[in-house]
């Protein structure tokens, strides 16, 4: 029998027969439901569910997941945990804290809880209704229940994981019994939650498959034989965070008029041969490298040759070479300064990580040479700068394109970020590394980040109200591209506000020839330094509340893309306002509604 054609070379048919041999027919078929599972578990439609072989025994262990999510990561890992149990006979329930009746808590024996962080310590919408009742005074004892919790983060904020911590502790104090402690994810939280699903389900089915038990060679080391070995991801088209996919750049534009003060970039990449498919509302995440002047910054307030090696699991590279590529430097976070402290002994660094209130503005537009200048130590090597470096994340961008406009491209609206801080030039890593170090002609590596949420309406007659300001615009681009390819009867308001008409209305003539065609059916722009008093797209919902809330009423979404802390709290607010004043309702009814409408998920928030 010939290879089979899509094997990588170091996974050739003999290498899995010689892995396989001695595996009984039952083994071999949950082998290929795990692997089935573990191929499909990053895509956004869920994978079918592998039935269970003949002759093995009925679920006698009943599991509960929960998953708490903004983006939809959480409910990826939910899937993945399901397709894992129901391997190993469990009958698992997948189901969103969105969706999940309290009272059912008290019955719940066996349960796994994946929850995300929004922000500084919120929990997302979706879990909001739980968390609050959990620790609340209607929460029933739960001395029966063993659980888990999975919580997924991101440590550039301070309040790291809060949400998945604040369920362990009150299922911990309303009598539950931990599995096994909490796992907090970072962003690449994949590895971390494979580990976590793999420790949580051998404890709850409480079987372990033994060399005796499979014929010599266990079906678990047969997987992590096969798994641990690098696997071409480019062979099936399936492009990822350890993979991606180098995108040539076919146009690189600034937006902004002369005399902005404002850097905003279109700029389109090639995604022909990839196979890499999106949807409007994904995001696409660029895989930047450290500018070099920052580099050397580094390198000098270190005191560390730029030739000295290091190692990166099992990689050795020169430090200068994994500086540049592989740890964040431009960013501060709380566990770098608590990996530092314990090499650099400096009071007032210890007297920094002790005291919330002080720690956050030192890490606000500070950066690892800051922190290596500020404190000092002869203790630093290489090596201990690699290790107390976080690792350098990838930054997503909102994708402004419709693959039905545009086969074979994906385009993104990027704002440049630069600024002084502490005595010196500073600039975002991916943003300049887009705006200023990839020409048309090169390459950057890139690969999909699927939104669960931001979606469009499944019933393309369903209206659409999109409040976007600054580079939030970028998703709405995408939104109407996409309606009007598929010829939608649905009506489209863009609400969209910038400092000025002149120099910073992105995409005018687009949206112009959007508003000429039916593409839009209203466009409304606050240009906030036009004019004596500050104008903002919140006050623009203001002045249109009539209509606003006669579109909530026929049932339009409504979407908000934009700054979190300046954006995304006040279009809220106002939204409230509308709402009391057309329905003649209480304050309180009226953020009860606008509540109501976030957990419908027909309030739909991209915000950063």
């Amino acid at each position: 029998m010939p290879t089979l054609p899509i094997l990588p070379p170091h996974l050739d048919e003999a290498r899995l027969q010689q892995l396989s041999a001695g595996l009984s027919a039952q083994q071999l078929a949950w082998l290929s439901g795990y692997f089935y599972g573990q191929a499909t578990s990053g895509g956004a439609a869920v994978a079918a569910v592998v039935p269970a072989p003949a002759g093995v025994a009925a679920p006698v262990e009943k599991l509960a997941i929960l998953y708490g999510s903004h983006t939809g990561n959480g409910k990826k890992v939910a899937q993945q945990a399901a397709e894992a149990a129901k391997q190993r006979g469990l009958a698992a329930e997948v189901r969103d804290m969105n969706d999940y009746p309290t009272r059912q808590l008290a019955q719940e024996q066996n349960l796994l809880v994946i929850v995300s962080t929004h922000g500084e310590g919120e929990p997302p919408i979706s879990a909001e209704e739980l968390h609050q009742f959990i620790s609340g005074s209607r929460a029933p004892k739960l001395p029966k229940l063993r659980f888990a919790v999975l919580a997924l983060g991101d440590t550039s904020y301070l309040h790291f994981c809060q949400t998945g911590k604040d369920f362990d502790q009150c299922l911990a104090d309303l009598g539950g019994t931990r599995l096994l402690d909490r796992v907090d994810a970072d962003v690449d939280y994949q590895a971390a939650a494979s580990q976590w699903i793999e420790a949580a389900l051998e404890k709850i089915a409480g079987v372990t498959v033994t060399a005796a038990e499979s014929g010599g060679i266990a079906a678990a080391s047969v997987a992590s034989a096969v798994s641990t070995a690098p696997f071409d991801h480019s062979i099936i088209h399936q492009f990822t965070r350890e993979n991606p996919w180098p995108a040539r750049v076919l146009e690189s534009i600034q937006l902004n008029g002369r005399g902005s003060d404002k850097e905003t970039y279109h700029i389109e990449l090639n995604l022909a041969g990839s196979g890499l498919r999106f949807a409007p509302g994904d995001a696409l995440a660029v895989r930047p490298r450290n500018h070099d002047p920052l580099v050397e910054e580094v390198l000098r307030a270190a005191r560390l040759s730029d030739s000295a090696t290091v190692q990166l699991g099992a990689e050795n590279l020169p430090l200068a070479a994994a500086l540049a590529s592989r740890r964040e430097l431009t960013v501060l976070t709380r566990d770098v300064l608590e990996r530092y402290a314990a090499l650099a002994p400096h009071a007032e660094l210890h007297g920094l990580l002790a005291d919330t209130n002080r720690l956050q503005p030192y890490l606000y537009g500070r950066d690892v040479a800051d922190l290596l200048t500020d404190f000092p130590t002869d203790q630093l090597t290489a090596q201990n700068l690699a290790d107390t470096l976080r690792p350098l994340p990838s930054r997503a961008y909102s994708i402004a394109s419709s693959l039905l406009a545009h086969p074979d491209e994906v385009h993104l609206t990027v704002g440049t970020v630069r600024y002084e801080a502490h005595g010196r030039r500073k600039h975002g890593v991916c943003s300049s590394f887009l705006a200023d170090r990839v020409a048309v002609g090169d390459e950057a590596r890139v690969f999909v980040e699927h939104n669960e949420y931001f979606k469009l309406p499944q019933n393309s007659g369903t209206d659409i109200i999109m409040i976007g300001a600054g580079t939030g615009i970028a998703p709405f681009r995408a939104f109407v591209e996409e309606r009007v390819e598929l010829g939608a009867t649905g009506r489209s308001w863009l609400l969209f506000g910038n400092p000025h008409f002149t120099t910073d209305f992105l995409y005018q003539a687009e949206w112009q020839q959007h508003l000429k065609r039916g593409g839009l059916a209203r466009l409304d722009v606050a240009f906030s330094r036009d004019q004596a008093e500050k104008v903002y797209v919140q006050d623009r919902l203001l002045e249109n509340s009539r209509e606003v809330f006669g579109w909530l009423e026929n049932g339009a979404q409504f979407y908000v893309c934009g700054d979190k802390t300046r954006l995304g709290g006040a279009v809220q607010t106002a939204l409230a306002q509308v709402v009391q004043k057309e329905a003649g309702l209480s304050a309180e009814d009226a953020t009860a509604y606008v509540k109501n409408l976030r957990k419908q998920r027909r309030y739909l928030e991209d915000v950063y």
